[in-house]
């Protein structure tokens, strides 16, 4: 019995169905794609027949592309069909398209991500900082090293207050190694040096402070500049958060919005008291290196994130309890340079010496005899309307101030 032969398969037929069927689908979506033309659309759907359709970063470029540390790059970006366009590094939500100006320390890379309800695209560009590693090699530093007192009575207690840079290690005799930026509690039973030293591979910087127990006030030489910290008040510091006629006051000192779109000021108080009103101020730096940030206050050209500039203002509010609508609208003295628009720094730290017509604010506050010396701060940008809290926090705010008694 002779087997059957199976038929061979026709290979070449095989092949030319299947460039048939290609050219039928290419076919169709080049018909699809003249239909939606010619029908006015200027743009597909986001799904058709399967088929997604992301959101499309058409440039996303920086100008200069290197810089040296200081100077300034513009980013522009042009995106379409995103819902959503956020660039990291601090910029935060930003238009479909526009530009803004950085100025990174050091070398960094940008990424823009655009979403939608299908997906996310991304694109990246980079801006190099010449002399960036140059700063990562800085010798340590010290900004302050203070007390809030430097004389008590036997049995008293002293509260020392620093920050320093650019240092691997901080130590303080007698006491042990410390953060970077903060405070202490000592007890000391006499008079005592506290040394601080701020040390990394590439040198060290100290700073001594001489709290001195069992005297009946200070002891100072002629002329001797003198350093003080003081804390923020918590009793007399808080917030006020507008809501149309309605003014709520917050324990806590916040500048920007809240969830609800609603504008909030801080409100931050000093016990300058301790300062004789025969003293010569010599110096004032604000301290906000300790803020707390909650959500994205920054200060960018976006319809969200926008919160424009960061606002010091000198005013005399009295207590906590004072704050009140005359509080949140009268008109405060402006710090000279304070209007922010590089916030937050590291480390933060605000001369407030004098206002913006040059007058030293401080030192008549001290000559008058007052007891406080207060700020209000607030972002220029009542709110930002994406529903989201951007503030900036500043219950760890600290002045420290420098004087010399005759």
């Amino acid at each position: 019995m002779k087997a059957k032969s199976l038929p061979v398969p026709d290979l070449n037929k095989t092949v030319r169905c299947e460039m048939r069927s290609r050219h039928v689908t290419e076919l169709l979506l080049v018909i699809l794609l003249v239909s939606v033309s010619l029908s006015g659309c200027s743009s597909l759907p986001g799904e058709i027949g399967g088929m997604s359709f992301l959101p499309v970063v058409q440039t996303f470029q920086v100008s200069p592309a290197v810089i040296k540390a200081g100077e300034y790059s513009t980013l522009s970006w042009t995106v379409t069909g995103a819902s959503k366009v956020y660039i990291d590094n601090g910029v935060g939500n930003v238009a479909l398209q526009g530009s803004m100006t950085v100025s990174p320390s050091q070398t960094v890379q940008y990424t823009l991500t655009a979403q939608n309800s299908t997906g996310s695209s991304s694109a990246r560009t980079q801006v190099i900082v010449t002399g960036s590693a140059v700063q990562q090699v800085k010798q340590p530093s010290i900004q302050y090293f203070s007390s809030d007192k430097t004389y008590i009575g036997a049995g008293g207690v002293v509260t020392l207050y620093w920050s320093t840079s650019d240092a691997t290690s901080v130590r303080l005799e007698p006491g042990g190694i410390l953060d970077a930026r903060g405070s202490v509690t000592v007890h000391p039973l006499a008079t005592t040096n506290y040394v601080l030293a701020a040390t990394s591979p590439y040198g060290s910087a100290s700073n001594t402070m001489t709290i001195y127990v069992g005297t009946s006030g200070p002891i100072y030489q002629s002329g001797q500049e003198i350093t003080l910290t003081l804390p923020a008040m918590p009793g007399e510091s808080g917030s006020l958060v507008k809501n149309n006629a309605v003014y709520t006051l917050q324990e806590t000192a916040c500048a920007g919005d809240t969830s609800m779109n609603l504008p909030s000021k801080a409100f931050v108080s000093f016990d300058i008291s301790g300062i004789p009103r025969n003293a010569m101020v010599t110096g004032a730096v604000l301290d906000l290196s300790g803020y707390k940030k909650v959500g994205n206050p920054t200060y960018d050209l976006a319809m969200y994130g926008n919160m424009g500039a960061l606002e010091i203002y000198f005013f005399q509010y009295g207590t906590l309890s004072d704050l009140d609508t005359l509080a949140y609208n009268r008109p405060g003295t402006l710090i000279n340079g304070g209007s922010i628009t590089d916030y937050p720094k590291s480390p933060w730290l605000v001369d407030v010496m004098s206002s913006s017509n040059g007058e030293n604010i401080i030192q008549s506050l001290v000559q008058s005899g007052q007891s406080r010396c207060q700020f209000r701060m607030q972002l220029f940008t009542t709110t930002n309307w994406d529903s989201v809290s951007d503030m900036l926090c500043f219950d760890d705010a600290r002045l420290v101030l420098k004087y010399r008694v005759p």
